[in-house]
């Protein structure tokens, strides 16, 4: 069952304009790479758009046929795959970048960090991993923006809501990052200190 399929023709309306900095900031990044990219858990395809314009060769990957369908149609210069971001169907060492952009927080901790594991693994070495993603709380912060978010997370459905909660709880992406072998730096923040932008490099051991 497509969980976002009631709501894929109305995501671009609802969360575009609030994401786009975020997302333009993130294509920017990727842009540096001058090559191939991915875009995990790309949904409609709001990143894959910025990164396109930037001239990046673009493959979008998500579960959601619904949510792919949308993509297609408004930014048809990516390549998108029907696929588990936790369990790609790729080669290693085949992008020279990728993207997560607000999903680790909707999915179970240890499919989380799968997914950062898929992405290192996706990754040249040396090639960068950038995530975006809600930050834990913290003092000094809107609280009206965190009231928002939360509501926003709860309105998301049961599931979602809960898995929210423990990604929050957990410490948000840092640890996840962590765990999964990345080494990650914090470089920008955005909706008063609520959202943070990690840039890390894909660095194995052979």
């Amino acid at each position: 069952m497509d969980e976002y399929g009631r709501v894929a023709s109305l995501y671009d309306p609802l969360v575009g304009r609030p994401l786009r900095p975020i997302h333009q900031a993130l294509a920017e990044r990727l842009v540096r790479t001058s090559g191939n990219v991915l875009d995990l858990c790309c949904g409609t395809g709001l990143l894959a758009k910025h990164a396109l314009e930037g001239g990046l060769s673009v493959t979008g990957v998500d579960l959601s046929p619904h949510m792919l369908d949308v993509a297609r149609v408004k930014r048809p210069g990516a390549r998108y795959i029907l696929a588990d971001a936790s369990a790609l169907p790729l080669p290693d060492d085949d992008f020279d970048a990728a993207a997560v952009s607000f999903a680790l927080h909707e999915k179970p901790l240890r499919t989380a960090r799968a997914i950062l594991a898929e992405a290192r693994r996706v990754v040249r070495p040396g090639g960068p991993i950038l995530v975006a993603d809600y930050l834990p709380p913290g003092p000094g912060r809107p609280w009206l923006t965190g009231r928002a978010i939360r509501l926003v997370e709860w309105l998301a459905g049961r599931n979602h809501h809960a898995h929210f909660l423990e990604y929050m709880a957990n410490g948000g992406a840092a640890p996840l990052l962590e765990q999964a072998g990345l080494s990650a730096r914090l470089t920008r923040t955005f909706m008063g200190g609520w959202v943070g932008l990690y840039a890390t490099e894909a660095i194995r051991a052979d």
